[in-house]
């Protein structure tokens, strides 16, 4: 927890994890957070968050009656701590009953917490125990989410399911242009890192997590942090020099980084968040690549194609449910209902047929979503191909058909072409005739 007070981190863990509950996703509410503290509440805040269910069981079981907001969240926060036993368990009693004593709108609930904490340390083994015969505690999912799943994966949901509420790998994408994955695996067992494996045609996994500044070579380019499932678009898409290339909702930038390091192209990547196409410009930055970059709408083509540019490729990475990556963002389950599905998918369509309309003759769209919905997968390819008489689905490597579905993942070895650690995505290359 470096200098920062365990008892402050917690505290302030609590009030983001209230945040998070009241409908703000994790990257919004850590955002708000500055300093030295920020990786101390991150940690306790994406611990709470993959026990979700169990800590508000938990709580629910041992308080006779709800407590204020605020107590119940650091309370749920302090209970994912003992849960990992990565601190001492009277440790984190102590700094949290300290934490509510120092706050003014808590403080005469310093006894009952001491009190709650310590009954959970009693019965902790029973009580887990207890709670994981429920389905939504033991998947940390909503039953909705549970249910989809099972109707999609059949058999494997549940494998599925749990492989969701582990921590993710870090996974690398070596930029070809500055050095080979082979070279590049040997420059890690140089710095001492010998827990690397290559995943993928362009990844690597490293199974410690760390800082990027402590990622050999990222600050100079040779490396971006990407999911093995993600980098997949660059390769199905597969550019070539010289090509007019699009990518649409683009950022954070990582695609667009990817394309860029394949091939010498004429790309235009458009996002509609300020923000967020800051960051595309960051990422281009560190690789030392560039890009047409323009915040716009990218459904409003004439506010920012008043070329009227005809593009030879075109990666659409549509808005989504992210119902794919839930691994690495462990409240889309509660962002998320069954409406906002069938909301996404009628905003896909739409952006869909806008791409189609600047698609050149012959050239190659991508249809890519980090979902497993089939909605937003399958069932959206099958009625645009139908309404669209001049796009043909194109196969590609692992996808005889034209389109792949992938579960999220973690099992070597690879097959061909697809990543044996990954999240769930979904990809359809279609060409226009």
């Amino acid at each position: 927890m470096s200098k920062v007070a365990l008892s402050t981190a917690l505290m302030e863990a609590a009030k983001t994890w209230q945040k998070i509950k009241e409908g703000s996703s994790i990257d919004g509410a850590l955002g708000q957070i500055k300093g030295e503290i920020k990786p101390a509440v991150q940690s306790l805040v994406y611990a709470v968050a993959r026990r979700r269910v169990l800590t508000q069981w938990i709580l629910k079981k041992l308080a006779s009656k709800p407590p204020k907001p605020l107590l119940s969240s650091l309370l749920e926060v302090a209970f994912a701590q003992a849960v990992l036993s990565e601190k001492k368990p009277f440790t984190v009693v102590d700094q949290t009953v300290r934490a509510v004593k120092k706050d003014p709108s808590l403080a005469n609930a310093a006894n009952f917490a001491n009190a709650v904490l310590r009954k959970f340390l009693r019965e902790q083994e029973a009580l887990v125990a207890e709670a994981m015969k429920n389905d939504e505690v033991k998947f940390n999912a909503p039953a909705w989410w549970i249910k989809k799943y099972r109707l999609i994966f059949g058999k494997d949901a549940d494998a599925v399911l749990s492989l969701q509420q582990k921590h993710p790998p870090l996974v690398l994408r070596v930029n070809r242009r500055r050095i080979s994955p082979e070279d590049y695996l040997k420059k890690l067992e140089e710095n001492g890192i010998k827990d690397a494996l290559r995943v993928g045609q362009d990844g690597i996994v490293l199974f410690s997590p760390r800082p990027v500044s402590d990622i050999p070579g990222f600050l100079d380019g040779e490396v971006s942090i990407q999911d093995a499932g993600s980098q997949l678009a660059a390769q199905i898409l597969n550019p070539s020099d010289g090509m007019v290339v699009l990518d649409a909702c683009a950022a954070p930038g990582g695609k667009t980084g990817h394309l860029l390091e394949m091939a010498d192209v004429d790309l235009t990547a458009i996002e509609k968040d300020p923000v967020r196409t800051k960051r595309i410009g960051e990422n281009l930055g560190r690789l030392d690549l560039k890009a047409e970059v323009r915040v716009a709408d990218v459904g409003d083509v004439a506010s920012w194609n008043v070329e009227k540019k005809l593009f030879d490729r075109i990666l659409l990475d549509a808005p989504c449910s992210a119902s794919g990556i839930s691994r690495r963002h462990p409240d889309i389950p509660w962002l998320k209902d069954l409406s906002d599905v069938k909301s996404l998918a009628k905003t896909q369509a739409y952006l869909l047929d806008k791409m189609w309309s600047i698609l050149a003759k012959k050239g190659r769209l991508l249809y890519a979503v980090c979902s497993v919905m089939p909605e937003e997968g399958i069932d959206q390819i099958k009625e645009f191909a139908a309404s669209h008489p001049d796009a043909k689905l194109v196969p590609f490597k692992g996808a005889p058909e034209g389109w792949i579905r992938l579960s999220p993942h973690e099992d070597a070895p690879d097959l061909e072409f697809i990543p044996w650690v990954r999240d769930g995505f979904f990809y359809a290359l279609f060409e226009k005739i």
